[in-house]
């Protein structure tokens, strides 16, 4: 076994307890609560398909919480960066794609499913919840507090007032029976290889001049991690 293998094991359980999951349990309630009366009332694709976009947002913005690591400047390890902030991107990635699976499959189900494309919103989903991941991890180079990670939600939020209020003809979020639906989609795809190369960029090893710099740390921020 390698050493970054063990490395990565062994600091699993640590991450997964220090991760914020407040967050991510408040964005997994108010998405479900945001899709239920999509599920609940008569069948409407628009209604279902705006759920499972919201569900995406919300899910990101609380994960994007997990980027920031208030007690970096207090541990010794001697993993890399990259590989702790890699870590903290996959142990909460893994629970909110769960979420919003579900989420979608429960809203497919009450429809038609040629009616609720899975590929074009996965997409969507994907590029919503890699913002706001990226939008934190880059503002995590800056510093340690937990409220750099709001980057992340304005970063989402920052996608949707530039795309939101677009005329129809151009909007990026079109419903399927829109003839904008295929060319829209052609411009959705290539965001993901962007937001995950701004993630790689942003989860790399600091620089010396910031490595030496002397880190300020909010005490609340460290009891919130305990």
């Amino acid at each position: 076994m390698s050493v970054r293998v063990r490395q990565t094991l062994l600091l699993a359980a640590p991450v997964i307890r220090i991760v914020p999951w407040v967050p991510v349990a408040a964005a997994t309630v108010v998405s479900v609560l945001t899709l239920l009366p999509a599920l609940t009332g008569a069948p409407a694709p628009a209604s279902q398909i705006w759920g499972v976009r919201i569900a995406a947002v919300v899910l990101g913005a609380g994960a994007s919480f997990a980027l920031v690591d208030p007690m970096a400047p207090l541990s010794v390890t001697p993993t890399p960066r990259w590989l702790r902030q890699w870590l903290r991107v996959a142990v909460v990635l893994v629970p909110i794609t769960a979420v919003w699976a579900g989420l979608y499959l429960a809203a497919a189900a009450s429809l038609d499913s040629a009616r609720l494309p899975s590929r074009d919103l996965t997409v969507e989903a994907a590029v919503c919840g890699l913002t706001g991941l990226a939008g934190a991890a880059v503002a995590a180079r800056s510093g340690h507090s937990l409220t750099l990670a709001v980057a992340g939600p304005a970063a989402q939020g920052g996608l949707m007032v530039a795309t939101l209020f677009l005329p129809a003809g151009f909007s990026a979020w079109p419903l399927p029976d829109s003839p904008q639906w295929e060319r829209v989609h052609d411009w959705w795809l290539p965001m993901l290889p962007v937001l995950v190369v701004s993630l790689v960029l942003a989860n790399r090893e600091l620089w010396p001049w910031r490595r030496r710099k002397p880190a300020l740390v909010d005490a609340r921020d460290l009891v919130r991690a305990r």
